[in-house]
């Protein structure tokens, strides 16, 4: 079902929608990378990546174009084989990649952020956390931002999970995102990555590195706000 807020209408996923949302990727994650179409293939790659695990998504659309996207992960949805079409695609886009220098220096880089990525969710389930869905990919339009499109993308996902039965799940950010919107909806930071290196000319402030952030939460909305993990 489509629903309206102002000119913002909301439906699930389309294959149409792919090239602006690929553009929104490009524009928060790849902005500072020179070369344009290294940065558009990074994009790509990452909302490749991001749509092999998915399950579930939906869209905030505005005069037809996609201005919000939330991907989302339901275990027990996946019925898809092991290496499905978006794999391929993601190999072929590392391939790419890997014909510049300057590609295999930003696929590296992205490497490291997957690793970083996977050592925190190790983390998490050593020390006794179980997560049957995932929040994969969560991003809006920059001009968009205030306007509650977020949040009902959000709670939209949310009702997904408690439908599906999810009882715990998670996501990762960073520190260049709008990481205080998952504090505001009473999820536990579950692992924070040490600050990464950063080339000596950025002359940035220790707080201000580059840092993956992984949040969860259980699905029971009555627990909102309190962390229900049980952790400070």
């Amino acid at each position: 079902m489509t629903t309206n807020t102002d000119t913002v209408t909301f439906r699930l996923l389309e294959r149409d929608d792919y090239p602006a949302l690929i553009e929104l990727v490009r524009e928060a994650w790849y902005s500072d990378v020179s070369d344009e179409q290294i940065a558009r293939d990074l994009a790509e790659l990452d909302f490749e990546r991001s749509l092999a695990r998915a399950t579930t998504a939906q869209v905030a659309v505005r005069n037809g174009i996609a201005v919000g996207l939330i991907l989302g992960r339901i275990d027990t949805k996946e019925t898809r084989p092991l290496v499905n079409t978006h794999h391929t695609n993601v190999v072929r886009l590392e391939t790419q990649l890997m014909r510049s220098a300057e590609g295999r220096k930003q696929l590296a880089q992205l490497h490291r952020m997957f690793r970083e990525q996977r050592k925190l969710l190790k983390l998490a389930k050593d020390s006794g956390n179980a997560y049957d869905g995932e929040i994969i990919m969560f991003l809006i339009d920059p001009a968009l931002r205030g306007k509650g499109i977020g949040k009902r993308l959000f709670d939209w996902m949310l009702g997904e999970f408690k439908a599906a039965g999810v009882l715990n799940y998670f996501l990762w950010t960073d520190t260049t995102s709008d990481y205080g919107f998952y504090d505001h909806q009473g999820m536990n930071l579950a692992g924070e990555q040490q600050p990464m290196p950063q080339r000596s000319t950025e002359n940035m402030k220790l707080d201000q590195h580059l840092r993956v952030l992984m949040y969860d939460n259980e699905t029971d909305f009555a627990n909102e706000g309190v962390n229900p993990l049980g952790r400070d």
